[in-house]
């Protein structure tokens, strides 16, 4: 299965105002968001360089997934689809669960303007948080700052 790059959406206020083109991306209407059935599992760990979120999504493709960051909060969003056989059916065990789902991680401020990757493989959604941040030394009146 190939990994499929998942597009992380931003709100305006969490890059400090800055303006970007808008894209067209899937993902479940944030302003009325539906109820949401389940929530996936995840593991969350982190090490000198990342803040690692893994989330178990068998069965869902990466055009039902969002990714979107507003006000220090990660939001991972979709839907599982169900795909039922035609004609009559007798069920002996159902235990995945279907539809709209929804996960809420909150970011320690120290991470949440940081780059962010996310993708989508073998059914498992790895969002990457870098925890190192270049720090750009910006001129103040034209005065470089000595070193």
């Amino acid at each position: 299965m190939t990994t499929h790059i998942i597009h992380i959406i931003r709100e305006m206020t969490d890059r400090g105002g800055h303006t970007r083109k808008a894209r067209a991306y899937y993902c479940s209407d944030l302003k009325n968001p539906i109820e949401p059935y389940w929530e996936p599992n995840a593991d969350i760990f982190e090490t000198e360089e990342q803040v690692s979120i893994t989330l178990e999504l068998a069965g869902v493709t990466h055009e039902d997934v969002c990714v979107h960051l507003k006000s220090g909060k990660l939001i991972i969003s979709g839907v599982r689809r169900e795909k039922r056989p035609r004609g009559k059916v007798n069920y002996h065990q159902l235990e995945l669960d279907y539809g709209h789902f929804m996960k809420i991680i909150t970011l320690p401020e120290s991470v949440e303007h940081n780059d962010i990757t996310a993708s989508l493989h073998d059914g498992l959604l790895e969002i990457k948080i870098c925890k190192n941040v270049t720090v750009i030394e910006v001129p103040i009146c034209g005065v470089t700052p000595k070193k």
